[in-house]
């Protein structure tokens, strides 16, 4: 049964597998990486089984502005839909937020990645060939 948390009731273990599901390496210090997990503002973990399947964690003032450091989906599992539940349970927590920003190197410059984040409300701000800034922010419609 899936399950979407804002429980960080996951281990290291946990953490390490889910992020090197990929074949690309995200990190090297996983110790690091556990803990900046346990202290970020939000963190919201989806669950299948007692595997974590997917994870959205961020850091700001908790008011105004919050940085989503990743959104990361274990490679191989077949979401059917559960990123964007993520995502949506990661906005409904944070709903208190302004401006939520993502800023990432290369994982979504794919047009699915675009438009996926667009309809959620995400607008593409700032590219260029190391990094590229979404942001979303309450008080604008577009």
């Amino acid at each position: 049964m899936v399950t979407i948390t804002a429980r960080k009731n996951m281990s290291q273990d946990d953490v390490f597998e889910l992020y090197t599901s990929g074949d690309t390496e995200l990190y090297t210090d996983y110790a690091q990486l556990y803990s900046s997990i346990l202290n970020s503002d939000y963190c919201i973990s989806v669950i299948d089984d007692d595997q974590l399947i997917g994870l959205i964690r961020s850091s700001g003032d908790g008011n105004y502005n919050q940085y989503i450091a990743e959104i990361v989906m274990h490679a191989g599992y077949p979401t059917h839909g559960i990123g964007s539940k993520l995502l949506d349970a990661y906005l409904t927590a944070a709903a208190d937020v302004r401006k939520i920003y993502i800023l990432s190197h290369e994982h979504y410059r794919t047009s699915f990645s675009r438009t996926w984040l667009q309809y959620k409300g995400f607008k593409l701000i700032a590219e260029n060939d190391n990094i590229i800034l979404y942001l979303l922010d309450r008080e604008i419609k577009y």
